[in-house]
């Protein structure tokens, strides 16, 4: 009976020692992943956090596709569950805050958001957590006598309410379509005492039909605001004649119609072609007639 008893010991032992086994093993093939979170904000809507994930290889960080991580407001927890994200191959993937938690997010003056990666076949269980205070920008636009200024004023929410916040850094830009374009001829602006950043617009650029051009301060990965930014719309820029532009479409350009393709850009490259030919053919009616000759002087 002792004997049955130490050998059912002895198997639950060894068991154990293999399953810890296996799990370690699976451990040890797992590679490590690293998730950071960012912070979008515009014009005080709900925020958009952004997700991206790392692995090191070569002694280089690069982004991992395919991975399902989880975000969380507040807590780790189903009330807190905002949804999972699928990274694509740039390794990133966003996700706007659902409207369910806008009453909760509009009461905070902090909060904190959590993404999770568990149960994954290629990289470890891992965790990260970025913490925000909740912050936005006013911006205001002036146009006194022809004088065009740009006004911008940075504001934390606190327990006593919106409190001005000094020595922040922020961006006066415009907006455009590929990359926003310095307003100023400062690149950066630190706030006042009273959380004010202004600087007088004297760019000279198009916009559209009417001159209307989007103006915005930008406050950029700050370490506890995140990334903020306020817009309006000016009729600052250079009216968009859009007559002349319509009329260039009917004229031979670059930007114009199939049929209206430059002369220059027709001829040219038809003339390439046809003397790339022109010598291949020469070349085969010259090997055509070297073997003519080749047959013509064989010895009978």
């Amino acid at each position: 009976m002792k004997r049955n008893n130490y050998s059912i010991g002895l198997i639950a032992v060894v068991l154990c020692l293999m399953a810890f086994l296996v799990q370690a093993q699976d451990k040890a093939e797992k590679g490590t992943i690293k998730i950071d979170l960012a912070y979008h904000q515009m014009n005080n809507d709900l925020p958009v956090i952004k997700v991206s994930a790392k692995t090191r290889k070569n002694k280089k960080f690069q982004p991992v596709e395919g991975v399902e991580i989880s975000l969380f407001f507040n807590t780790e927890t189903s009330q807190g569950f905002l949804g999972r994200v699928e990274t694509s191959t740039n390794g990133a993937a966003s996700l706007s805050l659902p409207v369910r938690f806008k009453a909760q997010f509009d009461s905070l003056f902090s909060f904190k958001f959590i993404g999770t990666l568990i149960q994954n076949d290629s990289f470890q269980d891992q965790s990260t957590e970025l913490e925000i205070t909740k912050a936005k920008i006013e911006l205001t636009l002036e146009d006194i006598d022809s004088a065009r200024t740009i006004h911008a004023k940075v504001l934390a929410f606190q327990d006593t309410g919106w409190v001005a916040q000094p020595e922040t850094e922020i961006k006066l830009v415009v907006r455009r379509l590929m990359s926003d374009l310095t307003a100023t001829e400062e690149e950066t602006f630190t706030t006042d005492k009273n959380g004010d950043a202004a600087a007088e617009f004297s760019l000279n650029i198009p916009g559209d039909a009417q001159g209307n051009i989007i103006i915005g301060a930008r406050i950029d990965d700050h370490e506890m605001y995140g990334s903020l930014v306020s817009t309006k719309a000016a009729k600052w820029g250079v009216p968009l004649a859009s007559d002349s532009f319509a009329k260039s479409f009917t004229k031979r350009t670059l930007w114009a119609t199939r049929d209206k393709t430059p002369l220059w850009l027709l001829i040219f490259p038809n003339l390439i072609i046809v003397t790339v030919w022109g010598i291949i053919f020469y070349l085969i009616y010259q090997i055509n007639r070297i073997k003519k000759l080749g047959r013509t002087n064989d010895p009978v």
